[in-house]
């Protein structure tokens, strides 16, 4: 059975069983960083790392680095017939040990803070079709068509609206002290059952951090897709493109792109030997 990538510039038939890898350009993912203790308690909040509609099916998956959650679209189309499509898979899920790989005529997928992402295409990384030979793949899987989305966060809220309805009805009918006691203690139970914050300021703190880090993974995500519509004519290409808090770039070109870049960037650059040099700073 093969194993496929599957990117924006996939243009093969398919008619045969296949298990698909999705690239990074077909889902989003973030790396859970808040302390939790299992796959299960990952699923919970995993809607609640992305600022994403309802189109969108949320879920997560464990690896050796950790958490992460990801979100992925519902009405995701691929030009490979369902029927032939046995297993589909995230890229962070399956290629996650490799730093940098050629991935089509145009793209790499590079590790930038743990996560992967497209870049256009480098040298020095080992082929896609050589990898794919190689591969084992994790019981990590997507379950996008035939599936029944039930969002667990509105399941544990619509528990929450109900025991709140009952306790405003019991204690309207049942005026004793016993009464009240064990309400108190079903309440606790279910607090440490699901691990929810105890306090308000508890809620606020995984608030501002889940916020913060979504905020800087958009700005490196919008950074990357300026990069890669950077004007380039025939024989002029990427032959080097980093990130270390900020873009480094290196373009086989006899032209100066700092009047590209500095649409985006703050721009310190050089241009020698047919090869132009920059250091992007936002």
């Amino acid at each position: 059975m093969r194993v496929i990538l599957y990117t924006k510039d996939f243009s093969e038939e398919i008619n045969e069983p296949v298990d698909v890898i999705l690239s990074p350009q077909y889902y989003w993912i973030k790396k859970i960083d808040i302390p939790i203790k299992s796959l299960s308690d990952a699923k919970k909040i995993a809607k609640t790392m992305f600022k994403l509609d309802e189109s969108y099916i949320y879920d997560a998956f464990k690896t050796e680095d950790g958490f992460y959650a990801y979100a992925i679209k519902k009405n995701l189309q691929l030009n490979i017939d369902k029927k032939y499509i046995i297993s589909l898979r995230l890229a962070q899920s399956e290629l996650y040990m490799y730093d940098k790989i050629n991935v089509s005529q145009n793209h790499s997928i590079q590790k930038i803070d743990g996560l992967l992402f497209c870049f256009p295409k480098t040298q020095n990384a080992p082929e896609i079709e050589d990898v794919l030979k190689e591969i084992k793949l994790s019981k990590n899987t997507v379950n996008l068509y035939n599936r029944i989305n039930i969002d667990k966060s509105l399941s544990i809220l619509g528990i929450i609206i109900f025991l709140l309805f009952n306790a405003i009805f019991i204690l309207k009918t049942i005026q004793n002290k016993k009464a009240l006691f064990e309400l108190q203690k079903q309440k606790s139970e279910f607090i440490k059952k699901h691990r929810l914050p105890k306090t308000t300021f508890q809620l606020k703190a995984m608030l501002s951090e889940l916020e913060k880090t979504d905020k800087e993974q958009k700005k490196i995500k919008k950074a990357l897709e300026f990069i890669t519509k950077t004007p380039l004519k025939k024989g002029e290409k990427f032959t080097l493109l980093s990130y270390d808090g900020h873009f480094r770039v290196e373009i086989k070109t006899a032209k100066n792109l700092d009047g590209y870049f500095s649409k985006m960037f703050k721009v310190k650059s050089i241009l020698q030997n047919n090869t132009y040099k920059a250091d992007l700073y936002e």
